[in-house]
């Protein structure tokens, strides 16, 4: 069954994209079924999803249905000191994912983090710390209680025989706390077991006592990396390849159905927490139409991968969120690149390819601009690209290419991610301009650009070879020609504006036939240049044209080279 072929009245099996949840009494709530229940949670968000969890009579069940990853993300986002009753409802499996998830800094268990969350727990009770001391790994609450506490004597140094019996921990085991902070948590966490489970209160002790620490992180780090690929996030060398070049002219739809992605944890439903921000695009009216849960899981997996080849803090909810229109962005470029605007198709290919394919695919779209505008960039007279053409290739470098907004009009300027399919084909129009300009300029005008290291533009408008674009010398290479010189970039006095302004202004715009013959002309050098000749006269329209004869002021003139002293 694909994402769309939902039965009809199965409300479990596919996971819709809910833009308004419209809100419901506490009644009207529980009087769904658990499957309607659990689909309202997993579309709603923040302070309304914490509430309907709360309202409803089975709360237990629908917060242990949840994955993990969810309830991790709604905890981290209302704050872990406001949600003691969410996490008293947890199971082990699920505390022990928000451990793997908060704890570690790199490779190393982080004391502080790991004293709030025992404050957490203790706060929910000694049931609950009992269970998840009991259920969770040895290894990692070893680990934890070895961050705190130093065992300098244990047993063997009772005298007397009646201490144990009379629940006087302290005359078991001497130790060191790290500090006084710690000495009352872990004191207080380590007395309910004692209280609750002296066998097991031992064991741990005496695992503490003798574990090699280095040694005992290692091993705790290992089965957390297991624990955590099981959910998807592979360690961060694996991660980097949901990034890995994708030839898109070799990409191909798979022809038969992907392997479904099996759930993350036994018994959770499938996560929806990626669907709180949809996109207005081709995927996002894919996604409006329903996900089943392998897709859901496929979703998230990708999600989590990106996440940890970026180096995101998957507990900070903005981040995630902004990785989540990341994997949609490229996706989105993906399905428009193999299926245009075609609905049905763009669905085949989402049903019969694998998500990570498809990202790597948007995002070597992209790569394939940042191949050639590096190459551009490299060139000698990309120097002296107008302002806007050099942003273009700035953006695209970037080490994930990014839109340069210039291109989609001349009064914006920033740079953004890609989202849609015409954005990269507009920045592929916007090289092949730049190609021919920097073509244009090798030898074909007759002349050579100067060397920006050598150019002396002492009393001169541009004073700056940085300042100087390929359109100022295309048009002051013209200018000289117009007014009887060799075709040079060299600069003109501003005793000739006077007489340039006469020739080439006609009713406040440049002389149609000077426009005619010069577009031609450019042409003929390189197909495709007088484009840019078209750019260049435009600034002359805007600037020279646009004054007046006694307005002629070398400093605002624009798109020429002039010498003030001549």
């Amino acid at each position: 069954m694909t994402s769309r072929e939902q039965p009809e009245g199965n409300v479990s099996r596919a996971l819709p994209l809910m833009r308004h949840q419209p809100a419901l009494s506490s009644s009207d709530f529980n009087a769904l079924t658990v499957e309607e229940r659990l689909r309202l949670v997993r579309n709603a968000a923040g302070k309304q999803k914490y509430q309907l969890l709360l309202n409803a009579h089975d709360c237990h069940e629908l917060v242990q249905r949840l994955p993990s990853q969810e309830v991790y993300l709604l905890i981290k986002e209302l704050g872990i000191e406001d949600c003691v009753e969410l996490l008293a409802m947890t199971t082990t499996e699920q505390m022990t994912a928000f451990f793997d998830l908060d704890l570690w800094r790199g490779e190393e268990l982080a004391p502080q983090p790991t004293l709030e969350w025992l404050v957490i727990l203790l706060e929910a009770g000694e049931g609950k710390v009992m269970e998840t001391a009991r259920e969770m790994d040895f290894e990692l609450l070893t680990l934890m209680m070895q961050k705190f506490i130093t065992i300098t004597s244990g047993i063997e140094s009772l005298v007397d025989e009646d201490a144990l019996a009379d629940g006087r921990s302290d005359r078991i085991y001497e130790m060191d706390f790290a500090d006084s902070e710690s000495a009352k948590i872990v004191g207080y966490f380590l007395d309910i077991l004692y209280r609750r489970d002296r066998d097991f209160y031992l064991l741990l002790m005496e695992t503490v006592r003798n574990e090699v620490g280095p040694s005992l992180e290692d091993a705790a780090y290992n089965a957390r990396s297991l624990r955590l690929q099981d959910r998807g996030f592979p360690d961060p060398f694996e991660a980097l390849s949901v990034f890995a070049y994708l030839a898109p002219t070799s990409f191909a739809v798979e022809s038969r159905a992907k392997i479904p992605f099996r759930a993350a944890e036994e018994g959770a439903d499938a996560p929806g927490f990626f669907l709180a921000e949809p996109p207005g695009n081709l995927l996002g009216e894919i996604l409006s139409r329903g996900l089943e849960p392998d897709a859901c899981w496929e979703l998230t997996y990708l999600l989590n991968k990106v996440m940890i080849a970026e180096r995101i803090d998957v507990g900070d909810l903005e981040q995630v969120r902004q990785s989540m229109q990341q994997v949609y962005r490229y996706l989105n470029i993906a399905l428009e690149s193999l299926a245009g605007n075609d609905l049905d198709q763009a669905i085949r290919c989402f049903d019969n390819s694998y998500f990570e394919y498809l990202f790597r695919l948007g995002v070597s779209l992209t790569l394939d601009l940042k191949k050639r505008a590096e190459l551009l960039r490299a060139t000698p007279h990309a120097f002296y690209l107008d302002g806007p053409f050099r942003a273009l290739l700035e953006a695209l470098c970037r080490r994930r290419p990014q839109l340069y907004e210039g291109t989609l009009s001349a009064d914006r300027a920033g740079e953004r991610p890609f989202a849609e399919l015409d954005e990269v084909r507009l920045c592929a129009q916007w090289l092949d301009r730049i190609e021919t300009q920097l073509c244009l300029f090798d030898g074909r005008l007759g002349f050579d650009l100067p060397d920006p290291q050598t150019w002396d533009l002492t009393g001169c408008v541009p004073e700056n070879p940085e300042d100087v674009g390929l359109s100022d010398l295309f048009l002051t290479a013209l200018a000289n020609q117009l007014l009887g010189r060799d075709l040079v970039p060299d600069a003109i006095g501003r005793r000739d504006l006077e007489i340039l302004w006469e020739r080439v202004t006609q009713d406040g715009r440049v002389n149609q036939e000077l426009r005619r013959e010069t577009l031609a002309w450019a042409e003929s050098l390189k197909p495709g240049a007088g484009e840019f000749a078209a750019y260049c006269l435009d600034l002359w329209e805007e600037g020279l044209c646009a004054l007046q004869r006694n307005e002629l002021d070398p400093r605002f003139v624009g798109g020429l080279i002039l010498n003030l002293s001549a």
